[in-house]
């Protein structure tokens, strides 16, 4: 949003000001001023935008997609969305805007795998390294590069699986981040949680949450915030 960029830009100035006034004056810094609740409910029945308690996952699902435009939706977040055989993921992977790769543990070398336009948009480490492809030593039929085409990504990482150096980063695969422009994957029923935000304007946007048990909504938590 235009305030949460402005917000920092501001606060990059109050830490570039040091006045020189025979001695040092110490770096100022300001941090970026967090949202503001406006409101906050839980729902236990009825329902919000049709969403409504009782509901299965894949009827949800086909809410979410009727109401994406008009409720200003990007993607849709899958809590628990968590895997350990990549070959699970052969036909989902095109499902999802992201692909996380790591070891049991987690560690600061996993690897984070973004798409957009069905194509590489980023790819980075967990310690925050951009990567143009991973990884860098291989050939193209064994690395994922910025710009592939997201339906060839798989057997890519098929391929990037076989090397023992790699091997460890396929023990926890994580696909959290559902395109909702694309069809319903029947594992989203097994989350417990999914999460949106609802854009309401320039300053609020709306955290909505919906809870899960046996695949089948049971509530609705629904969070307002404000930027000043």
């Amino acid at each position: 949003m235009k305030n949460q960029f402005t917000l920092l830009l501001i606060a990059l100035l109050f830490s570039a000001c040091i006045k020189e006034a025979g001695t040092k004056t110490p770096l100022i810094t300001v941090d970026p001023i967090p949202p503001k609740i406006i409101s906050s409910d839980t729902l236990n029945s009825g329902g919000q935008w049709g969403l409504t308690v009782g509901q299965s996952a894949s009827a949800l699902y086909s809410r979410i997609q009727e109401i994406k435009i008009e409720r200003h939706i990007g993607n849709l977040s899958i809590v628990g969305n968590v895997f350990t055989s990549l070959e699970t993921l052969k036909d989902k992977l095109p499902l999802y805007t992201s692909i996380y790769l790591d070891e049991t543990l987690g560690t600061g070398t996993g690897i984070q795998i973004y798409f957009e336009d069905d194509k590489v948009k980023s790819v980075w480490t967990n310690d925050g390294v951009g990567l143009k492809r991973w990884p860098l030593i291989n050939g193209a039929s064994a690395s994922v590069t910025v710009g592939d085409p997201i339906g060839g990504v798989y057997q890519k990482l098929v391929n990037i699986k076989k090397q023992a150096a790699y091997v460890n980063k396929f023990e926890r695969i994580s696909i959290f981040n559902k395109d909702i422009n694309k069809v319903y994957d029947p594992s989203m029923s097994a989350s417990r949680q999914w999460y949106f935000v609802s854009v309401i304007d320039d300053q609020r946007y709306n955290m909505v949450s919906l809870n899960f048990s046996a695949g089948n909504l049971v509530s609705i938590y629904s969070t307002i915030y404000e930027y000043k």
